[in-house]
């Protein structure tokens, strides 16, 4: 199962989606759910590399992308935080979409902070 959790930590100003695992819905490599899931992490990891680029982050883009695990973590500078928090929940909706569709092979989860914020 692909595992996606996303962290907000607005009081330190970082935001991160980690994925690990496989889907499992076919071979290693012929999954077409793993891909979905590579290509949204993949997105979400290049445009907090543009931002980065921009010189909207206060530092460096934290992104590790290896088979079975990826790891996109940015401090947004002040101005930018909300940009940047839109780019992840781009990648969430994509992610839920994907969870909807293949719930027996992925599963998205977030921070008991944004839980609470979202049902506000």
């Amino acid at each position: 199962m692909v595992e996606v959790r996303f962290e907000e930590d607005r009081e330190k100003g970082v935001l991160s989606m980690e994925l690990r695992g496989h889907a499992g819905f076919a071979e290693l490599g012929r999954d077409p759910v793993c891909a979905g899931a590579s290509v949204l992490a993949m997105t979400v990891a290049q445009c907090a590399k543009a931002m980065e680029e921009a010189g909207r982050l206060r530092k460096k883009a934290h992104i590790l992308l290896r088979g079975g695990r990826a790891l996109v973590t940015v401090k947004p500078r002040e101005g930018y935080f909300d940009e940047a928090r839109h780019l992840f929940w781009v990648g969430e909706t994509g992610l839920r979409l994907l969870a909807g569709a293949y719930p027996e092979n992925v599963s998205v989860k977030m921070n008991t902070e944004e839980r609470i914020r979202k049902s506000e």
